[in-house]
């Protein structure tokens, strides 16, 4: 097969998605099938790597800000002859998906990179995140745990493939339970919202004095960057946090440290937390994360719980993650070891490589061998119809809507993918100025939604941190 894989920000930055895109994509040539890489342009992307793996791929760089740019990248990956494209972005861009193969007869597996009660429920519109999904061919999910949060007419055509666990690193144990100074990691974007240092950082300085040979390694970049020096040095903790900035390939880290911990929020299936079970370390975290809850079992590592804020609310707290690392930092080097390799061992078991690369081998080969016998891919299928019907049978919130909501049928479904996809510029499209008003009035209604959703978050946010100012504040002035 001649694979196509699809990242929108591939060229921008390295990230868990293209690692594991690169990874994915050498096993693929590894078995002999051909390869095309797929990203947006950006005026930086001379400086990233394509892979960071040695294997022979097309590189196709696309622009999707125009309907004229849109056009050109059509043609460039219709002219590339992909028999079947994996497609793995964020959220923001997954409306553009469906533009970039309209008129194309590629068809395409979406994959699904995040917990679907944040990516869809919490930050998208699931009118329009469900409508984009129905356009492909197949979906992706990460885990199991996620398939309840999606409609009966999309789990039909849902496949569950985890990320693969790296191969088992060379760990030299013997080092590592030698060493007078131990180490705790974190790898990720610095993105509060998601990732959550600061949790871990306050958590590390309610142990730091009764663990005075220990440290605190961040191994990442972004936003928070400064955010989380401030608050280091104000935690009197600045000279045992180290900030490594950003690197592609965070291997060597993960050898030199002793305790893994992932404070986020949410997450699909953490690449991290693949690469820190390759070095054998034990596991920390928050179990409100539900990929952290699924994957890591009682005797591979520590969850913190979220604990009661009032009578109506939990939140995860330094306190609570601060308690279930010293129990990790209290043990023997060799006893923590003992928990590292069953970490190693059943991760391994369960996702180690060959069984996710196989898992993808098929079924990209299922979704082209079906396409090839029907003679059409679904949103060739999708895009025969341009008359908006059933549109008006989708409710003017979409705040609430859950998986088992009755708005989620194969019609609702059917029509938020015409919308989504229907002609671009009016001489093209066909709809009638009804259909027309319509479809404006459904945007309009969507992106009311989206702002609601980000000045709620917002306003969170800001009495968060204006009650970390004023804390800063009165301590500063005592």
């Amino acid at each position: 097969m001649k694979i196509g894989f699809l990242s929108m920000d591939h060229l921008r930055d390295w990230t868990g998605i293209t690692r594991l895109i690169d990874r994915i994509a050498a096993e693929m040539v590894r078995r002999g099938h051909s390869v095309v890489i797929i990203a947006r342009d950006f005026k930086a992307s001379a400086k990233i790597p394509v892979s960071m793996l040695d294997y022979p791929h097309e590189l196709i760089r696309i622009d999707i800000n125009s309907p004229k740019a849109r056009e050109e990248s059509r043609e460039k990956i219709s002219a590339s002859d992909i028999q079947v494209c994996a497609v793995s972005i964020g959220d923001s861009s997954l409306p553009q998906v469906s533009a970039i193969f309209k008129g194309s007869v590629i068809p395409y597996v979406l994959g699904e990179p995040f917990d679907p009660r944040v990516l869809i429920y919490q930050r998208g519109n699931p009118y329009v995140h469900f409508g984009a999904l129905y356009s492909a061919d197949a979906v992706q999910v990460l885990l199991s745990r996620y398939l309840p949060y999606y409609p009966e007419v999309l789990r039909r055509r849902a496949f569950v493939i985890g990320n693969p666990v790296h191969p088992p690193s060379d760990v030299d144990f013997k080092a590592r339970r030698e060493k007078t100074i131990r180490t705790i990691v974190s790898v990720g974007r610095f993105n509060e919202d998601d990732k959550r240092f600061s949790l871990l950082i306050r958590a590390f300085a309610l142990l730091y004095k009764d663990f005075p040979d220990w440290r605190l390694k961040l191994v990442g970049d972004g936003q928070f960057w400064e955010y989380y020096h401030i608050m280091a040095e104000q935690l009197g903790i600045k000279k045992v946090v180290i900030f490594t900035g950003g690197v592609p390939d965070p291997d060597k880290h993960y050898a030199d440290s002793d305790i893994f911990c992932l404070p986020s929020r949410a997450e699909g299936f953490p690449m991290v937390l693949t690469e820190a079970a390759a070095h054998a370390l034990p596991l920390a975290g928050y179990r409100t994360c539900m990929a952290l809850d699924v994957l890591i079992e009682p005797d591979m590592g520590v969850l913190a719980e979220a604990e009661p804020i009032s009578e109506t609310e939990e939140s995860d707290t330094p306190q609570a993650l601060a308690d279930k690392l010293r129990s990790l930092m209290e043990l023997s080097p060799e006893e923590r070891e003992k928990i590292g390799k069953r970490v190693q061992e059943k991760l391994q078991s369960d996702h180690g490589e060959s069984i996710v690369f196989d898992k993808w081998e098929e079924l990209l080969s299922d979704v082209c061998k079906k396409v090839s016998t029907t003679g059409k891919t679904a949103l060739e299928r999708i895009s025969e119809d341009f008359t908006m019907n059933g549109i008006n049978s989708i409710p003017p919130e979409w705040d609430g809507l859950t998986p088992d909501s009755p708005v989620w049928t194969d019609e609702t479904l059917s029509a938020a993918a015409r919308f989504l996809n229907k002609p671009e510029g009016s001489e093209e499209s066909g709809v009638n100025e009804q259909d027309a008003s319509e479809s404006e009035l459904l945007r309009l209604r969507c992106e009311i939604a989206g702002l609601k959703r980000d000045y709620a978050t917002l306003e969170k946010k800001y009495a968060s941190l204006l009650g970390q100012f004023q804390a800063a504040a009165g301590r500063r002035r005592k």
